[in-house]
């Protein structure tokens, strides 16, 4: 279960294929508009519609006025204009109870959940606007000016530092996000970094989960439906996104999708690897960052960091000076 990605850019990497999920999409006109045709509460009479924000295959997520508290939420939804599907309620209520069980200051936070008139599944989680780390890198690819003075490899790695210690605190409740990238990292002005979209999750307790994510981001491990994922799975994504950040390109670059996982395929079984970061750009930081970038890359989990937060005091030492860790 992959997620489709559009080719020729950095960005077709980070689309994710599965079967039919709530996933998010840039809202369209007519998107807008069916929001407003529609329902005009959400549950409760507390949560008034105010536009969709994202559409997909099976879901919407929607902006709303918390009329309690007087402020803007998001509300995720299964799609209001088909039938109420068990599958997909069923998803969402997991992945609400996953995202809440994993209160993390650098995680999107969930601030309720309930089932509305018609029986269909929401939760309510913080407003986020603010740019992707996906966006960011396409702005630096593309040389725009503000985004270099605003995004240097310090800023971005301290940006990623966080993300790597959301994951590890994550990983460590028994919750591997399985679809981590750019697009599932919101960065903010002041600083704040959010990891977000854990519909795929794989949950540890009780093994239960889609076997999906990202071609390109999926680590060797998740193609095999007996293979077991654990924290190091995470550990693979960190370094492809570790990868674009340092080289404004993706590791396994390729015009389609089937083309990406012939490369992973090839990466795994030892014929083919992505060139050293520093060869498709100079990197204004220290080499180590290049080599753990690497090491969180190796197609065989043995290979890898064995946590996100081992790989996250690797890099602090490579960039801070700070003193390695056990």
């Amino acid at each position: 279960m992959t997620r489709s990605r559009s080719a020729g850019s950095p960005a077709a990497r980070r689309r994710r294929e599965v079967p039919p999920a709530p996933a998010a999409a840039s809202a369209s006109p007519s998107a807008s508009a069916s929001a407003e045709e529609g329902r005009e509460w959400i549950g409760a009479p507390r949560y008034r519609e105010v536009r969709v924000i994202a559409t997909g295959g099976t879901g919407h997520i929607i902006e709303c006025e918390d009329t309690e508290l007087g402020r803007r939420v998001a509300i995720k939804t299964a799609r209001r204009d088909a039938a109420v599907d068990p599958r997909v309620q069923e998803m969402l209520q997991r992945e609400a109870r996953l995202t809440g069980r994993i209160e993390h200051p650098n995680i999107v936070p969930v601030h309720d959940a309930g089932v509305d008139e018609i029986g269909g599944r929401y939760h309510v989680m913080r407003l986020l606007n603010q740019p992707t780390l996906e966006t960011v890198l396409e702005r630096l690819a593309a040389g725009e000016p503000e985004s270099l003075a605003t995004y240097s490899i310090g800023r971005l790695s301290t940006d990623f530092l966080q993300v790597c210690r959301a994951i590890d605190y994550a990983n460590s409740c028994g919750v591997i996000h399985c679809d981590l990238k750019p697009a599932n990292i919101l960065l903010g002005r002041y600083g704040e970094v959010l990891v977000v979209d854990w519909g795929l999750a794989h949950d540890q307790r009780d093994g239960t989960g889609l076997r999906g994510g990202t071609p390109g981001y999926m680590a060797p491990e998740q193609l095999d439906l007996n293979a077991k994922l654990d924290a190091r799975t995470d550990v693979f994504a960190l370094g492809a996104i570790l990868y674009e950040i340092l080289s404004l390109h993706a590791p396994f670059d390729a015009a389609s999708d089937s083309q990406v996982q012939v490369l992973v395929g090839e990466f795994a079984a030892g014929e083919w690897s992505p060139p050293p970061p520093g060869r498709l750009r100079a990197i204004a930081g220290p080499g180590e960052i290049e080599d753990i970038c690497m090491r969180a890359l190796d197609p065989d989990p043995a290979g890898r960091f064995a946590t996100a937060g081992e790989m996250a005091r690797a890099i602090e030492a490579a960039f801070f000076g700070y003193a390695r860790l056990p």
